[in-house]
């Protein structure tokens, strides 16, 4: 309906000069004639007829606005974008615009049209140009800095795309809705500058008829017949405003990102095993068919949800039916596989269901209030004061241009310094990063900021999601306790999710497990609860430890009983290992499993492969094989610098900065063809400073690279063409490392086309195959990310890295945030492709369970220096370091 003003008055000013009444310059009457039957507004102050001028007038006028516009926003977005992803670029653009502000604009219209009186239309362009486009660069630089900042254009970074395809295809696809305002905004401004010119009488080029003349010039009989000024200007003010009112309703529909569907993984999900203490027996919670009226107000719990049921796009059952409650003091968690819904019940909390999915049946309560009756209004005073949500990607929620000093006091009751820095030290950070940006931080450091930004609210009700992912085990143990301390000291109900089953169920006063339907319904579901810390564990079913360990996943114990077995002799000296010490450790893990209980299943069986005069472990059951003379050792930093000749990549004396202070001193590393190195240690230690560097994504850097041999330059840089393959990056997040405006196809076309030259008309087989590879249906290929399961979008995060042919490999933390089949799944594919393709790894991962069982190597990082280094198993059986032996805990 906004655009209905809009295209009415610009379709009268097309065809206005075909149904003039008219002829533009024939007088009809008297001078201001007043409306009658031959001249329906009247006359002008030369007896022309006002509707025959009203209807000619508007075409020239529009036609200039429409320029005008079209080039200022063009220009302007293209240098706002250019100025997020070159801060220098920006800087000369802000020093422009300071300067043009000091020049008026009447005044600059004066110079351009009198200094160039034959320029016309061309002049008004100019002035057009110089005195929008600093303004509106300014804003598409604001506009443009936290998607300059995101996943999917650092990974498009690191791939050696060029500045105008990260401009023109990552960038501005992104600004839409931005794009459209400011068309409708330089429209306007369009407009007002050709009538400004016509009232001044200065030389415009558009015709001596225009709906701005007509005002300048029937000014002074306004008395005699209103309509000869009044229609003209009418006319300007409703194009003017419903065109900007349609571009920006235009740019709000463009904007809208795809619904999301249902991925196909499961037909529906409910309640399966709530296991709850009562003192020391294990209960369960009332089926919720059999629970009372959900509509009733239960003014003693924190949060009840009484049979909530949500359906996607079709009427598909996603979720449900669910019922639990919450009281003050307490710890409630989610648990299930990925795509299992616990996301979506979170959101639920805060009456906010994803795209395309409604509630069908049930209700939420928070704090006695039923979200899904409450009005807008009420709703957002109860998500600011009574409940706060700490999303599974906290650091896209954290602002790119404040520093964190700005974001934590933003939303926080208490905003003293003393305030954020218990804060801070509350969940394991330094004042220090305080006057640091996000991308200035770990993805562990991020997740932290998060927390304690939503600590600082003191919210009745915190909702965490994923909040222990991407942590260090000991870290990861403190952060769980600080959550159950919270809960009680503040008298708070805290509803958490997450993978770490451990963790969870040792703070957790009720674990929630939410099942696919299918699972359900197919589970087999043991009697035995394991009791850990006073608290009841979830029932573990034999089917899935089956499938775990039959796809590669290590049991959550496997590391402890394998550092448990270690001997004493089991070292690495001077870059060997001593393999008959090992051996005893790794057989002594193999039987470990058989007697933890009745969370186990079953076990594989663990040996040792020799290959001529070396031997190296097999550690769960081949995914590190021998390979003799050939296995890379990484040493310390006083290590020989000779290398085999199939070294993938050899990294020497690696120093990185952020905002001036050291974060990595001196790294060395090597990484052979086929083999997979892990760099581990706690969050901060630089493990993500190093993956960014050796992509070739941070700036402050020093040291050097050799890629196959080929000298790579060592900062951020523009890296295509150098040493073969390349270095490929798979960040933590997958949903921010994928463009959302692009669909699964559209995403690996680019790297098969650009670096493989695979021709226009092989793209669709190519991007099947790729799919292929990575265990993905090509019915996914027209799907955008945000159709996708945590899962399915890492996959492709994977392919599109696959579709370039890398050397090497690089993978930030890509498992975190998968439940344990999905990320042994995701591992042991990376270990085929690693066999098929002689592929590089560099595996950056706090889950040493991953790293025990599917690399070779491992560095360890600490304060940004490597502590230790060696062969896998020795390491882990027998740390040297203070900081390895945390990472165990």
């Amino acid at each position: 309906m906004t655009a209905l003003p809009a295209a009415a008055v610009i379709l009268f000013a097309v065809i206005g000069p075909w149904v003039a009444p008219y002829s533009v310059e024939r007088p009809v009457g008297m001078p201001f004639a007043r409306p009658h039957a031959d001249s329906w507004l009247g006359t002008d102050r030369l007896g022309r007829d006002v509707l025959s001028g009203l209807l000619c007038g508007g075409g020239g006028l529009l036609l200039l606005a429409a320029v005008v516009a079209v080039l200022v926003t063009t220009v302007s977005a293209v240098l706002g974008a250019t100025a997020a992803l070159r801060p220098r670029v920006g800087a000369i653009i802000e020093t422009a615009g300071d300067f043009v502000i000091l020049v008026p604009v009447v005044l600059g219209v004066l110079l351009i049209l009198t200094g160039w009186p034959s320029g016309g239309v061309y002049g008004l362009i100019l002035v057009a140009l110089v005195f929008g486009t600093p303004y509106c660069a300014k804003v598409f630089a604001a506009s443009a800095a936290g998607v300059a900042a995101s996943g999917y254009v650092e990974c498009a970074r690191a791939s050696g795309e060029g500045l105008p395809y990260l401009v023109l295809r990552e960038v501005l696809p992104n600004l839409r809705e931005i794009i459209a305002a400011q068309l409708g905004l330089r429209f306007v401004v369009g407009i007002y500058l050709a009538a400004t010119a016509s009232f001044l009488a200065l030389p415009a080029g558009i015709g001596d008829t225009n709906w701005a003349v007509m005002v300048r010039e029937n000014s002074s009989g306004i008395l005699l017949n209103p309509c000869s000024v009044v229609a003209p200007g009418l006319a300007i003010a409703v194009v003017a405003v419903s065109v900007n009112l349609a571009a920006t309703r235009l740019g709000r529909v463009r904007a809208d990102l795809p619904a999301s569907v249902d991925t196909g993984r499961a037909d529906s999900v409910g309640l399966d095993d709530v296991v709850v203490p009562v003192g020391n027996s294990v209960g369960r919670l009332p089926d919720s068919r059999h629970t009372a009226d959900p509509t009733r107000r239960d003014e003693s719990a924190a949060v009840v949800v009484s049979g909530l049921v949500v359906r996607g796009p079709g009427a598909r059952k996603l979720l449900g039916p669910v019922t639990f409650t919450m009281r003050t003091g307490t710890v409630t968690a989610l648990t299930g596989p990925s795509g299992s819904g616990k996301t979506t019940l979170m959101r639920a909390l805060l009456g906010h269901l994803p795209e395309g999915a409604i509630r069908s049946d049930g209700c939420v309560q928070v704090a006695g209030d039923n979200v899904f009756a409450l009005d807008q209004r009420t709703l957002r005073r109860l998500r600011r004061d009574r409940i706060a949500y700490l999303p599974q990607d906290p650091g896209s929620t954290l602002p790119p241009t404040m520093r964190v000093r700005t974001v934590l006091a933003e939303l926080a009751r208490d905003r003293s310094a003393s305030a954020l820095r218990e804060t801070l030290d509350l969940v394991g950070l330094s004042d220090e990063i305080l006057d640091r940006r996000p991308a200035q931080l770990s993805g562990g450091q991020q997740r932290r900021v998060a927390l304690a930004r939503a600590l600082l609210r003191h919210t009745e009700v915190l909702v965490l999601d994923e909040p222990l992912a991407g942590l260090h085990g000991a870290l990861r143990t403190e952060i769980a306790q600080l959550l159950r301390d919270i809960a009680m000291r503040r008298d708070i109900a805290v509803l958490l999710s997450g993978h770490d089953t451990g963790a969870i169920h040792a703070i957790a006063d009720r674990v929630i497990d939410l099942k696919p339907e299918s699972a359900r319904h197919e589970a087999n579901t043991i009697s035995a609860v394991e009791l850990c810390g006073g608290h009841a564990r979830l029932p573990v079913r034999c089917s899935e430890a089956r499938s775990a360990v039959g796809s590669g996943a290590s049991a959550p114990s496997s590391v402890a009983e394998f550092a448990s077995a270690r001997p004493d002799s089991a070292r690495v000296t001077g870059g060997t290992a001593s393999v008959g010490a090992r051996e005893s450790a790794v057989t002594a893990r193999t039987s470990a499993p058989e007697s933890a209980g009745a969370s186990h299943c079953g076990a594989r069986g663990a040996g040792v492969e020799t290959a001529g005069a070396e031997a190296v472990p097999v550690i769960g059951g081949g995914a590190i094989a021998g390979v003799g003379a050939k296995f890379a050792l990484v040493s310390t930093r006083g290590r020989s610098e000779a290398v085999t000749a199939d070294m993938a990549l050899v990294a020497r004396g690696i120093r990185a900065s952020v905002g001036g202070s050291a974060v990595l001193d001196g790294v060395d590393l090597d990484v052979r063809a086929g083999s997979a190195l892990a760099v581990v240690g706690v969050s901060g230690a630089g493990k993500t400073t190093l993956a960014r560097v050796v992509a070739g994504l941070h700036r402050a850097a020093s040291g050097s690279l050799r890629l196959r041999g080929v000298a790579l330059p060592v900062g951020a840089v523009h890296r295509n063409g150098h040493g073969g393959g390349g270095i490929r990056l798979v960040t933590q997040n997958p949903l921010s490392a994928l463009n959302p405006r692009r669909t699964v196809a559209q995403t690996l076309a680019r790297p098969l086309r650009r670096v493989g030259g695979i021709s226009r008309g092989q793209v669709a087989r190519r991007v099947g195959e790729l799919l292929d590879a990575v265990e993905l249906s090509s019915v996914l290929a027209e799907r955008y990310p945000q159709q996708l399961s945590g899962g399915q979008r890492q996959r492709v995060a994977l392919a599109r890295a696959l579709a370039a042919d890398p050397a090497v490999l690089v993978c930030d933390e890509i498992t975190s945030a998968l439940d344990r089949a999905t990320a042994a799944s995701i591992m042991a594919l990376l270990d085929g492709l690693r066999a098929e393709r002689g592929l590089a790894l560099l595996v950056i991962s706090h889950d040493m369970g991953v790293v025990a069982e599917h690399c070779a190597e491992v560095l360890v990082l600490d304060g940004g220096r490597v502590v230790e280094s060696g062969a896998t198993a020795a390491i882990l059986a027998d740390p040297g370091h203070a900081a390895t032996r945390k990472m165990l805990r």
